[in-house]
């Protein structure tokens, strides 16, 4: 086999089957003469005679055989690689060595990855023991530049893809930082293999924890990066920047000498240079600050779990510099670009951002400066200055006190709504958003007498407006009707809505928009949605006048799907229906519609969606959640359409790996709830699915728990009639009961447990209701729950949450309302339960619906005790 012929017609023939062809080669000969296979690459990646195209791709096929995304795959290929004979491994990693000396540095490049992929399978089994000395020589002054530039890559590629809790890769700690800081520092003449360090010294920095700690080695760490923020060129100064703010992030509490010698003025100075790359960095440099002394304040806080707190200083970095930073970033908001790409960070992006994060931090201390600069610069002449004053103001909404902000906000929103009709489109953009950020942060800043008709007529106009300008006034509206109308389903009206008429037309005017420019369709319709969902009794009549509006309209989307033509068409399509889906089903919760009419036209054009869509396609959990809004509405009526129905619902249960099985699970759990004893016929086929998914250690954990809640939905529907499974989801939720969470574990883990203790307590109330009429059946199990009860007891962080102490104590008054002959008796004499009424009863932060259970459990209490 030639395999540089092959590598060549793989990577550079014209004509695509050649192409394919040889790829296909290349993989059979991966799969069935894997050892020959690397060493024909090998060979090639050493051959200087043949092109550098095939001399990469050889390096990166051998890399890709031994590296992998996937965990299992990353497994079987390390163990394929540890199984190889010495001689022939010994073999690549020689080339591989000899390919970083050469002088084609894409070359350099492709066997600096592959030195790495080696590296981090062999490094954690103290393997390879020669390479750091290797790596590290190579980096001495006396060597070529691109020598020592391919090998500092290579020990940023082992960093950056090593764990640095391994013992393995740790003991290399010290000659990875040798070789960094000989490429670091100022003497060295290249600025290539200087900012090649650099980067490699951020992927470093886990791994040299130990150094860092000492103060010898930290400080001349900090020097050499310091030197590198003041080097002639403008790549390695912001590298150098970037490499600070990465420090600072992982050894805030060794920063305060450092801030106090160099790094206030450093900083401030590179926030000004005229560099937008060195200033960005600068920039995030400040924002790292913040990040952390936020961090800090948080886990002084009891918002953290108290086991968890940990005694750190807060030196208040950015409070200190607050008068020399704060200026420097509301100057940078000037520095905007003006055909700028909205994905494209700039200057003035990453000012605003920080801006937020002082004001974060530092609270009211951003204020006056901030409203200096606003006064000074929001009428200029200059479109700039005026975008830049409207992003500053809404910058700092969040942190400062909300009295001293709703004053400001009161006299600042007739000059911004002023600028609504600006002539510059990023000035308008800016305004809009500042509106939705006042509606989201400060809403008692809004007179709704005064102000929200000014600001209505602004975001009805906006609606006409740029794409970017539709978008934000739909995310004010959204902000404005759930600050303002929350209690729209609970109330006859609300401050918004005089506003409906104007607002849900001008919405649905802007929705037929063909294209989605900036996401300005779905905002509509997401705003159309949120009017819906919060719309009160005098608004119900135009909220349905719009629902004949979305129907037609998906409705003709189906009409549309025949007509289809590339990828772009389909996903346009599919963006369209979804939006539509989500309008229809707030509609349906809030308006309910129960005549059979309205509802056989709704369950025929939901169920000829799911017919027709399209392979792959993600449309399907929209529709079913359309579907469960239908099942609410109708309640026991939707039994006509279940036979229709079910077999795309089992079809979804029975794909676990599908996005939409969780969304299925969810929907068996409405249909329980809407039809009650008449869900019982399909119930063998629901609980065979879920108990096969319970067993199957790949389903997701997120439809496990979702199947462990469902079972309380199905229980509580069927009632007596779920004695037959009680014994085999007694026996699940026991053993689901008993996982708990390490010292070590991780917060995937402690966050999944916490979801199923809640799914389990959802299963213990729905069975305890619905077994209520056979007690001697439920009686042996009421060891368990209580067991579980007082399990969650023990979890300060569960039994803060209303949800949680609700069902609790709701379990604890059911349970003790069915056994009134003593039989449970024993359970409440628990001093854990005693303790937990009290404090359901005495939370300031609980409900009064909560409290009035509360109160009713322990009357259940006494009445057990004084049996």
């Amino acid at each position: 086999m030639d395999i540089a012929a092959i590598l060549e017609a793989a990577l550079l023939s014209p004509d695509p089957k050649a192409r394919q062809d040889a790829e296909a080669q290349l993989e059979l000969a991966a799969k069935e003469h894997f050892v020959p296979y690397l060493g024909m690459l090998t060979n090639a990646l050493g051959n200087e005679s043949i092109k550098t195209e095939v001399r990469i791709l050889a390096g990166i096929g051998i890399k890709n055989q031994l590296v992998a995304k996937d965990a299992k795959t990353k497994l079987a290929q390390t163990e394929r690689w540890v199984a190889i004979e010495s001689p022939a491994k010994n073999q690549i990693k020689h080339t591989a060595l000899q390919s970083l000396l050469s002088p084609d540095d894409r070359v350099a490049n492709a066997a600096a990855q592959l030195v790495a992929a080696i590296a981090d399978i062999e490094l954690p089994r103290n393997e390879w023991p020669d390479l750091m000395v290797v790596l590290v020589d190579n980096t001495r002054e006396n060597q070529p530049v691109n020598v020592k530039r391919a090998s500092l890559l290579a020990i940023g590629y082992i960093c950056e893809t090593a764990d640095p809790t391994n013992s393995g890769v740790v003991a290399q700690a010290n000659g990875i930082l040798t070789a960094i800081v000989q490429g670091a520092r100022s003497a060295e003449p290249s600025i290539v293999v200087r900012q090649t360090a650099i980067n490699a010294l951020v992927n470093s920095l886990e791994f040299i924890r130990d150094n860092f700690e000492r103060e010898g080695e930290r400080n001349y760490i900090m020097q050499v990066v310091c030197e590198a923020t003041q080097a002639p060129d403008e790549k390695l100064q912001a590298s150098a920047f970037g490499a600070l703010a990465r420090i600072m992030s992982m050894y805030y509490s060794y920063m305060r000498l450092y801030m106090e010698k160099a790094l206030y003025g450093l900083t401030v100075e590179g926030m000004k240079n005229s560099s937008n790359d060195v200033s960005c960095m600068a920039v995030e440099f400040w924002s790292t600050v913040c990040e952390e002394e936020i961090e800090i304040t948080l886990q002084q806080s009891d918002v953290y779990d108290e086991e968890e707190v940990v005694d750190r200083e807060n030196f208040e970095f950015a409070k200190f510099a607050i008068n020399e930073v704060l200026p420097t970033l509301l100057d940078l908001l000037t520095r905007q670009e003006e055909d700028a790409d909205d994905d494209e960070w700039n200057v003035a992006m990453a000012a605003a951002a920080c801006l937020q994060l002082f004001a974060e931090n530092t609270g009211s201390a951003v204020v006056n400066l901030t409203l200096q600069f606003v006064e000074v610069n929001i009428q200029q002449p200059d479109w700039r200055r005026r975008e830049a004053a409207v992003m500053a103001f809404g910058s700092i909404l969040d942190g400062p006190d909300h009295g001293t902000l709703a004053h400001v906000i009161g006299q600042a929103l007739p000059p911004m709504l002023s600028l609504m009709n600006d002539p510059v489109l990023q000035v308008k953009d800016t305004v809009a958003w500042c509106l939705g950020r006042i509606a989201d942060l400060v809403i008692e800043g809004i007179n709704t007498e005064t102000h929200l008709p000014e600001i209505m007529k602004a975001l009805i106009i906006g609606f006409q407006d740029h794409p970017k300008v539709l978008t934000n006034c739909c995310w004010t509206l959204i902000n404005l009707t759930e600050q303002l109308g929350q209690e729209g389903p609970y109330s006859q009206t609300t401050p918004i809505s005089p506003y409906y008429d104007a607002l849900l037309q001008g919405l649905v005017q802007a929705s037929t928009r063909t294209d989605n420019e900036n996401s300005s369709r779905t905002s509509t319709y997401e705003a159309l949605g949120v009017l819906a969902s919060c719309s009160a009794a005098d608004t119900l009549p135009l909220v349905t006048n719009v629902s004949a509006v979305i129907v037609q309209r998906l409705e003709s989307t189906l009409v549309m799907q025949a007509q289809l033509v590339g990828m772009d068409d389909r996903s346009n399509l599919e963006e369209l229906q979804i939006s539509l889906l989500s309008v229809l089903t707030n509609i349906i919760r809030r308006v309910s519609p129960n005549d059979r009419n309205t509802s056989d036209r709704l369950m025929t054009l939901l169920l000829s969606l799911l017919q027709q869509k399209l392979p792959n396609s993600l449309i399907e959990e929209d529709i079913f959640i359309a579907i469960g809004s239908v099942a609410g509405a109708v309640q026991e009526n939707f039994n006509v359409y279940l036979e229709a129905f079910i077999p795309y619902l089992m079809k979804a249960l029975e794909d676990p790996d599908s996005p939409t099985c969780n969304t299925a699970v969810g929907l068996v759990a409405d249909l329980a709830v809407a039809l009650g004893a008449q869900v019982e016929p399909y119930c063998d086929l629901f609980m065979n699915i879920f108990l096969s998914n319970l067993q199957n250690a790949s389903v997701r954990r997120d439809v496990k728990v979702s199947i462990l809640s469902c079972f309380g939905d199905i229980a509580s529907a069927i009632g007596p009639n779920f004695e037959k499974y009680l014994a085999i989801v007694m026996q699940v939720l026991v053993q689901a009961s008993s996982l708990r969470k390490e010292a070590d574990s991780p917060y995937d883990i402690v966050d999944y447990i916490h979801q199923l203790r809640e799914a389990i307590l959802d299963a213990y109330a729905g069975i305890v209701q619905g077994m209520r009429e056979k007690p001697d059946v439920l009686l042996p199990y009421i060891q368990s729950i209580f067991g579980f009860l007082s399990l969650i007891h023990t979890n300060q962080n569960m039994i803060r949450s209303e949800s949680v102490v609700r069902s609790i104590v709701g379990l604890i008054g059911d349970i003790a309302d069915i056994y009134k002959q003593g039989e449970v008796k024993v359970y409440y004499q628990d001093e854990w339960l005693t303790d937990l009424i009290r404090k359901a009863r005495a939370d300031r932060s609980f409900s009064a619906s909560l409290k009035e259970t509360a109160k009713w459990a322990r009357e259940q209490q006494k009445m057990q005790l004084a049996l």
